[in-house]
């Protein structure tokens, strides 16, 4: 196998010191008295030289800095940018990437299949990996969930393409107030991975949260990926508890996902991945019923058998297609497993 870690070229910025502060002094001095707004004036000529002068690169999360990105008009503004000096434990190993102008949050491991060939007339498939944890997992990697789908020789047989994405946080593949998540998979990673190799139609496998979060990406990019294999997904978010006529009744999970709350800290954060009113949408649900086989299929594992047998009712009113691979549901589900065998299976049908 030809197994490489790749990660996007990023060049950190430079960074103008103080703009905040000239901004604020600039509204000030037009009520200040007259001797006042010229001390005032002379003070924003000497931070104006000393960020001209400044020659530090932009630390992304770096709490001893105060410095503040400012981009060119000509540049797209990202909402991003705004989010860096609340990231404090960012690690060092984070970059910033210019082209898109999110904070770097991971890499992404592409494993080719044998005989891959750059100038294939019928572009390779791929399958996007999105494991529940953080990073690669243990012994650097080599138990990863896109490692354990290369030992199956699968991706050979079939000749597809593996990309797994490692992010800092275990993921939910979303954008919010402490996330980029999604932004940084969609304008960052696919880019540069499609523009590297011979790619064609794309579908999506993750566990755990990652599986949720490559179901809310199928259910909202439906014509960017064709299928997705959620194993072991929690549909119900992070929820703890559901509301009854009489009142709120606690949920009997088989874990916590305490990450929800990192991931989605507002309510309103949550509303646009919310995978039970994306398979609501008329426009969704089309898209899903395009194709003469189902595009989703769900995996339930130990942790949300229930949850997961609850969506697949939800999903069967709707009128979405869809599979449930059974045979699993006493499983732990992890990078590792029986479950993988049948969910590249499916993927292949």
């Amino acid at each position: 196998h030809a197994s490489a870690v790749l990660e996007p070229s990023a060049s950190a910025p430079q960074a103008l010191m103080h703009a905040c502060s000239i901004t604020s002094t600039a509204r000030v001095s037009v009520r200040a008295p007259h001797a006042r707004a010229l001390r005032r004036s002379s003070l924003m000529q000497v931070a104006a030289q000393s960020a001209a002068q400044d020659s530090t690169d932009f630390v992304p999360g770096n709490s001893n800095s105060r410095q503040v990105h400012v981009y060119e008009e000509s540049e797209e503004y990202s909402r991003f940018d705004v989010l860096e000096e609340y990231h404090v434990n960012f690690p060092a190993s984070y970059a910033y990437d210019p082209q898109s102008k999110v904070a770097a949050p991971g890499r992404y491991r592409v494993t080719l299949p044998k005989g891959y060939d750059t100038k294939r007339a019928e572009p390779y498939s791929c399958v996007v990996c999105v494991p529940g944890e953080a990073g690669f997992g243990p012994r650097d990697g080599k138990a990863s969930l896109s490692a354990s789908i290369a030992k199956t020789k699968w991706n050979d047989e079939c000749q597809v393409i593996l990309v797994e994405v490692a992010f800092n946080t275990p993921t939910w593949l979303n954008d919010s107030a402490t996330s980029n998540h999604e932004s940084y998979l969609m304008k960052v990673v696919l880019p540069h991975f499609r523009a590297a190799h011979n790619v064609g139609s794309m579908s999506l496998l993750g566990y755990g949260t990652g599986g949720y979060g490559a179901l809310t990406t199928l259910l909202r990019y439906p014509l960017t990926f064709d299928r997705v294999v959620a194993a072991d997904a929690p549909v119900l978010a992070g929820y703890k508890s559901i509301e009854r006529e009489w009142g709120a009744e606690p949920l009997e999970r088989g874990a916590r996902w305490g990450s929800f709350d990192v991931a989605f800290p507002n309510d309103s954060d949550y509303a646009p991945y919310a995978a039970g009113h994306l398979v609501e949408d008329p426009w969704t649900l089309e898209q899903l019923n395009s194709h003469p086989r189902a595009r989703v299929a769900l995996l339930p594992g130990n942790k949300t058998r229930a949850e997961l047998e609850e969506f697949a009712e939800h999903l069967a009113d709707c009128g979405v297609a869809h599979d449930v691979l059974a045979g699993f549901e006493a499983d732990d589900i992890g990078r590792e497993g029986a479950w993988i065998a049948a969910a590249v299976k499916w993927l292949s049908q």
